[in-house]
């Protein structure tokens, strides 16, 4: 992966984005997301429950390793901004680290035989293989391809093109979510807790996520060359955040509601152990909740992104998700309350999530006119440097409040009824308080789409004249 001291052309510069990048670029979030929301979900309690650490020194391994890796974003952010190939800048690195990040993250569901439980080589150990995990090649895999719809293509509705196929790809996860725990209960001799469920899951995502990633990575082609195709020096990337309000409200955004996000798929799996006592709904649930969103996604979402202000549709999300929240707060008691939840999390984080993460290839644009640098690893790495931070921080939370309501992993089903109504109270009431903050950076995302349809065409001509003269 040498960078090129001369102009570089990519081979697809100027053609469409094929219909297959577009079924590729949701497979890449299907693998991503899996991983993402089981680890949410399970990683805990495989922590307590397996490598028996104490909750408050669990719950430390999140906020310390994303604060590792927070770090390790920028690094590679400015990396990829600095790689110049005729594959383009990002996609070589993505289809290089699709089979290491596959394998380090069923390392994390596996106790191996010299680790003992309870010990602290057992803490190590944990600490280890998340920072090889996530510090390393996931931030290699989720910065490149957030990076995509940025390189991918300069045309407006391409652009929104991916970022549906990618929404499309996360409701898609959420059918396949659905079938880890059958598949843990199948493998764990009918419960989801033990060794050989843990290690079931992980073998199952390690597989479904490396033939995603593949896909994702053989079927997508750069077309945009930032920078005339020259390395970007460090310092210099970092001017695209000067006075990026389209950014900033972008960040807001991002960072509040993926802490509610995260705070309630960590505490999903409590809830419906230790107060429904019945994982299998949890199953159940999110099923319903995935067909639901990917009806939404594919009748209602694209209407929604055309015909109204992704303010709005915000909003819609933001809704969506603090409503039926409260909702199954409310009706606990019933079992349709699981339904509800499962449902509330999955299509208002879908809603939230393509509205945000259509605004970061306006941040890429507005920040290269304002200030003349084209940084899309660098956006997307920094974007996520904080989230990651304040995403931990919410990991962290969990531990504290489950510890706070009483929650004794060594009870096992056998909680106190205290414990078991605050773990009712911490799912529902504290994701949906951070999920209605995060609506506060809407404030900074009143740019109009004339003014940005303006800055994409004379970032066009800049670029064209920028490639004649390296020419």
């Amino acid at each position: 992966m040498m960078k090129s001291k001369g102009p570089i052309q990519l081979p697809y510069a100027g053609t469409k984005v094929r219909k297959i990048e577009y079924v590729g670029y949701a497979t890449g979030m299907i693998g991503y997301q899996i991983q993402n929301t089981l680890m949410g979900i399970y990683l805990l309690m495989f922590m307590t429950n397996i490598l028996q650490i104490p909750m408050l020194y669990a719950g430390s391994v999140t906020l310390v390793c994303r604060f590792v890796d927070a770090f390790t974003d920028i690094f590679f952010g400015t990396i990829g901004d600095r790689t110049h190939t005729r594959f383009g800048s990002f996609r070589p690195w993505y289809v290089t680290m699709a089979i290491p990040a596959c394998l380090s993250f069923m390392m994390l569901f596996i106790c191996p035989k010299f680790v003992t439980p309870g010990s602290a080589f057992a803490l190590f150990w944990i600490y280890l293989i998340y920072l090889i995990y996530g510090s390393v090649f996931t931030t290699i895999m989720y910065t490149s391809y957030s990076a995509f719809t940025s390189v991918a293509t300069a045309d407006n509705n391409e652009r929104r093109g991916l970022v549906l196929a990618r929404q499309m790809g996360l409701n898609i996860s959420g059918i396949i979510v659905a079938a880890a725990t059958p598949v843990m209960m199948y493998f764990g001799g009918g419960v989801s807790n033990n060794e050989a469920a843990f290690k079931a899951l992980g073998v199952f995502v390690a597989v479904v996520s490396i033939v995603c990633y593949l896909l994702c990575g053989l079927t997508l082609r750069e077309r945009v060359q930032l920078n005339a195709g020259k390395a970007l020096p460090i310092k210099e990337g970092f001017k695209v955040f000067k006075g990026n309000k389209i950014f900033l409200g972008a960040l807001i955004c991002n960072v509040l509601h993926s802490i509610g996000i995260a705070m309630f798929g960590g505490l999903m799996s409590y809830y419906f152990l230790y107060y429904k006592m019945n994982p299998g709904l949890m199953s159940q649930g999110q099923l319903v909740a995935a067909i639901v969103a990917t009806a939404i996604s594919m009748i209602f979402l694209p209407m929604m992104m055309k015909r109204l202000r992704r303010a709005a549709v915000y909003w819609i999300g933001v809704i969506i998700f603090c409503g039926l929240l409260m909702l199954g707060y409310a009706f606990s008691m019933f079992t349709v309350s699981g339904y509800l939840m499962c449902t509330g999390f999955t299509v208002g984080m879908m809603i939230v999530y393509a509205v945000t993460f259509s605004f970061i290839p306006d941040a890429v644009d507005y920040g290269e006119w304002k200030n003349g640098v084209g940084a899309p690893g660098t956006v997307n790495t920094v974007l996520t440097f904080i989230q990651k931070i304040t995403t931990g921080f919410g990991t962290m939370l969990i531990s504290v409040l489950l510890s706070a309501v009483g929650y004794d992993a060594a009870r096992g089903f056998e909680q106190t009824q205290a414990a078991r109504e605050g773990i009712r109270l911490i799912s529902c009431v504290v994701p949906a308080a951070f999920f209605l903050l995060s609506a506060l950076g809407l404030i900074f995302l009143r740019v109009k789409a004339e003014k940005m349809k303006e800055i994409r065409e004379e970032l066009a001509v800049r670029r064209a004249n920028a490639q004649k003269e390296e020419a």
